[in-house]
């Protein structure tokens, strides 16, 4: 069965005008606040208003800096400059830019400017914040709305032509080595078709390392344009040079290219040795090739979001390159084999073509299955990084995933006709390998649009970014719960961000009514990244059951312990204990969404342990560790799966209760009963019941058992842990360590702070 040319041309031209009528789309896209180095956190707050002037302006941004293209700039309600024009990037934390302002500056509204270059991936933005002394803002937060959503409408398109022309290299020689060249050499008669597709995989090789370069070299004028504010033809020269020896993002373009331009040598070798046959030598340059290659595509993950991502940065650079690999085996080999297939047809259209299609489909198919199930996980875990939270993905960010997304679905319904349908009917039916050709031209053209898809994904500020900054997803509030002693204990902590907060806690008994019998409830707020002390909070009764605290201060961002206690005449005390974490409070920070660093680990962990699982089950029909392809399946399966069961397991325990400065773990009911059983089993004989130094055991001992009630609010947590766990020299107090875990001596911690 064959179609006619009319169909042919109809389905190239109905290609080309998806492919056109997607660029428009994302081109178009509504304009919204979108950049890269964005502020995260400033002193003084935006829109914040002062009493006395400060001494300078701190800024904290979610990248590091180029020092270079990033400043500062203070500017009074005149316009005039109030900074000292010593703009400066902390050389110990390149996320930290400061100036220094002006001594004694009048009351009224000033306007902080700033630029900023990333060194990850070279964006280049500005914004604008205020702050007033000694009187309210004059002036109107900026509109964040008006941000461009692009550095350039161009750096998309440089992005896709350096993803297409990488992915195809990578893609064509894999196909090559792996699902092409084992069969046809085994299949007889072939050896005049296996030198054309081996001539036909070395210049679609060759192209498309030029198709990068060229992509790369676009690529290079547009950031130096942006990053100088001068036209494409002014980059000529100067501008150019600068970008590429004094920029990070410099340096990694020159790596990439340099090394694009060296995996050209393999493939010249290649064609110009085709007269002079040696397998092995050729073998050895097509993998040099591949590996060069691959090398030149891990600059980009280098300077992709995961790499800017705080506290998993390796663990999401990695996943972005497992997941730009997996895109090339899969999309990258559809390229080749829509432009290799032709040769096959062309070659023998009556001969042996649906033997040749039949032993190369199944191998495709195998490399495709699992590439699929990596593109799979590592894009959850990119996603859950870049985006966080659902409703960030209203932000262009999550609009461009959700295009991605929709497009690899229809790769992926493809796919799934091939292998269920099509194959079938390729061996029921010689005539029927004649569609194979038309649906994977189809499947290829889908594939340039999901990489044009990733292309702009790569160029935008990650969603959560945008959502933190525009406020989407956050909670208006911080709420808890718990049960303690019988009672329900609901806590309310309004807005929850930086600056006063009210705490509203409501008491229900077991029936879920109002206890109106408590005769007071004590809040202590402690901030867990540094010992600054802790208090006992005012509150007054709001209703009935409901007690509330009003201006409660949270200055800094960070971990907290919220700790309640509960008094009731008629029964025990209630206490409990809640922690949460408060970011940098104010319209325009960029930080407030972040990723958790402890779930990014595990959840790593997880993506490796599953990679690794699912390459060794594969592995095994293939003929396990005693065949070529099992071997090759279940190597990097075994590598992945160890790899992952270490990370997870370091996750969840490689980091010692020991190290902590603090307790690690909430005075929470659970807690305190875990503690107070290990205090009765191993304390109460000599501190006694209530921890007041007179147990039974107390009597005779020389210096007598101290008296906790009065003791233990006297040492940091750190170092009661250190009493508890090794002992007291010169008293009869022994160390639990050998009878105790670490958990349980900080359970042990938390207990004996509620003794009085």
């Amino acid at each position: 069965m064959s179609f006619p040319r009319t169909t042919r041309g109809a389905l190239a031209w109905k290609g080309a005008v998806l492919a056109l009528a997607l660029v428009a789309v994302i081109l178009s896209q509504p304009e919204s606040a979108s950049a890269h180095a964005n502020l995260a956190d400033a002193d003084p707050a935006p829109n914040s208003v002062l009493d006395t002037a400060p001494s300078r302006i701190t800024i904290w941004f979610t990248e590091p800096l180029e020092p270079s293209f990033s400043s500062i700039e203070v500017l009074d309600s005149e316009g005039s400059r109030v900074d000292n024009d010593d703009s400066e990037v902390d050389t110990s934390n390149l996320t930290v830019m400061y100036v220094t302002l002006e001594d004694d500056l009048p009351n009224g509204t000033y306007t902080v400017a700033w630029r900023s270059l990333s060194t990850v991936d070279g964006h280049t933005i500005r914004g604008t914040f205020f702050y007033s002394i000694g009187e309210p803002l004059s002036a109107q937060p900026p509109d964040l709305s008006s941000e461009p959503v692009l550095q350039s409408p161009a750096e998309p398109l440089m992005r896709w032509a350096v993803l297409l022309g990488g992915l195809s290299v990578l893609g064509v020689l894999m196909l090559w080595l792996v699902v092409l060249r084992p069969p046809l050499a085994s299949i007889s008669n072939t050896e005049d078709l296996l030198a054309r597709v081996r001539d036909r995989t070395d210049k679609i090789a060759i192209a498309g390392i030029v198709v990068a370069l060229l992509g790369s070299a676009g690529h290079l004028l547009v950031q130096a344009s942006s990053v100088h504010e001068v036209s494409l033809i002014e980059t000529l020269g100067e501008p150019i040079r600068f970008v590429i020896t004094e920029t990070e993002w410099g340096r990694g373009w020159l790596q990439r290219t340099s090394l694009l331009i060296g995996a050209l040598g393999p493939i010249w070798a290649l064609l110009r040795l085709r007269r002079v046959p040696s397998t092995r030598r050729d073998t050895i340059l097509w993998i040099s090739a591949f590996l060069v290659t691959a090398l030149a595509m891990a600059t980009l993950s280098a300077t992709s979001h995961g790499a800017a991502t705080p506290g998993i940065e390796l663990a999401a650079t990695v996943t972005d390159y497992i997941h730009l690999l997996a895109a090339a085996f899969w999309v990258g080999g559809l390229f080749g084999l829509a432009l290799i297939l032709p040769v096959v047809f062309s070659y023998s259209p009556e001969g042996n073509v649906r033997q040749v299609i039949l032993a190369v489909l199944p191998r495709f198919s195998l490399v495709a299955g699992l590439s699929v199930v990596a593109l799979t996980v590592t894009g959850l875990y990119s996603a859950w990084a870049q985006v966080t939270v659902l409703p960030a993905l209203v932000v262009p960010y999550g609009q461009a995933l959700l295009i991605k997304t929709a497009l690899v679905g229809v790769l992926l319904v493809f796919g799934a006709t091939n292998l269920l349908w099509l194959i079938p009917a390729i061996r029921a039916d010689r005539k029927a390998a004649s569609l194979l050709r038309r649906t994977v031209t189809a499947e290829a053209i889908v594939g340039v649009l999901v990489i044009l898809a990733a292309a702009y994904l790569t160029s935008l500020e990650p969603a959560r970014q945008v959502a933190s900054r525009q406020g989407i997803g956050l909670p208006q509030s911080l709420t808890f719960q718990d049960t303690a002693e019988g009672a329900t204990i609901d806590i309310e902590i309004e807005p929850g961000r930086l600056g006063p907060n009210a705490v509203t806690v409501m008491l229900a008994d077991r029936r879920g009514d109002p206890i109106a019998n408590a005769s007071g409830v004590d809040i202590r707020l402690s901030y867990l990244d540094a010992d600054l002390g802790e208090g006992v909070l005012p509150t007054g009764r709001a209703g009935e059951g409901e007690f509330l605290a009003n201006d409660v201060p949270i200055n800094i961002a960070g971990a907290y312990q919220l700790e309640v206690t509960v008094r009731r005449p008629d029964t025990f005390d209630a206490r409990t204990a809640f922690r949460f974490e408060v970011a940098s409070a104010g319209r325009g920070s960029s930080s407030t969404i972040f990723p958790s660093a402890d779930t990014g680990r595990l959840l790593f962990g997880i993506e490796l342990a599953v990679l690794g699982f699912t390459f060794l089950a594969v592995g095994i029909p293939l003929g396990g560790w005693y065949s070529r392809r099992g071997l090759a399946v279940m190597t990097p399966g075994l590598v992945a799966f160890m790899i992952g069961a270490a990370v997870i397991f370091t996750a969840q325990f490689g980091e010692s209760a020991t190290s902590a400065e603090r307790n690690p773990f909430a005075p929470n009911p659970e807690s305190l009963a875990l503690g107070e059983r290990v205090y009765t089993e191993a304390c109460a004989s000599c501190h006694g019941v209530q921890g007041g130094g007179d147990g039974p055991a107390a009597a005779g001992l020389d210096p007598p058992p101290a008296n906790l009630i009065v003791h233990v609010p006297l040492h940091p947590d750190r170092v009661l842990f250190e009493f508890i766990s090794e002992g007291i020299s010169g008293t009869a107090m022994v160390g639990l360590a050998d009878r105790y875990t670490d958990e349980e001596i900080w359970h042990v911690i938390n207990y004996i702070k509620t003794l009085e």
